[in-house]
């Protein structure tokens, strides 16, 4: 299978669905065989995979590698390790998002306390000190993400 379909097999697939009056474009077949073909590739490569698992036994074993090139397992190591790390930082955006809603709403809670001065009064100690501190370092945090996007974006 390639990757593409050349004229003549676009032809021949669109002259096939509109015997089965059916009336699609060449865009939708182009997108369709895409799919088609990368649920494919992914198949013959994994399958790849199982053949060298098989082999790495009888490699143990002293037998001969024979032949096998095995860079398919490489190809799944890299996509695996790129949607952990493409989901830590999704994780990571989350929880940055619920943090700082939460701070609002907290935020809103206290400038209604600000009011009723005995509650101003209960609001002074340790807690809201290392609470205060919290928020400067967040805001240090965030600071340093911003520079490190901006280092990014050069190179």
């Amino acid at each position: 299978l390639r990757s593409t379909l050349d004229q003549d097999e676009l032809t021949a697939v669109k002259k096939n669905l509109q015997a089965q009056k059916m009336d699609v474009s060449n865009e939708f077949i182009n997108d369709t065989w895409q799919r088609v073909y990368k649920i494919h590739f992914l198949k013959q490569n994994l399958t790849t995979c199982i053949d060298c698992r098989r082999f790495f036994y009888y490699y143990q074993k002293g037998f001969s590698d024979q032949g096998l090139d095995c860079h398919e397992v490489v190809f799944f190591w890299r996509l695996k390790r790129m949607i952990e790390i493409t989901s830590n930082a999704i994780r990571q955006q989350i929880s940055n998002i619920e943090t700082r809603r939460l701070e609002r709403e907290v935020k809103e809670i206290l400038d209604d306390f600000s009011g009723d001065e005995t509650l101003k009064a209960n609001l002074k100690g340790k807690r809201v000190d290392l609470a205060e501190e919290l928020k400067r370092v967040r805001q240090v945090q965030e600071k340093l993400e911003e520079f490190i996007e901006a280092l990014n974006a050069e190179k």
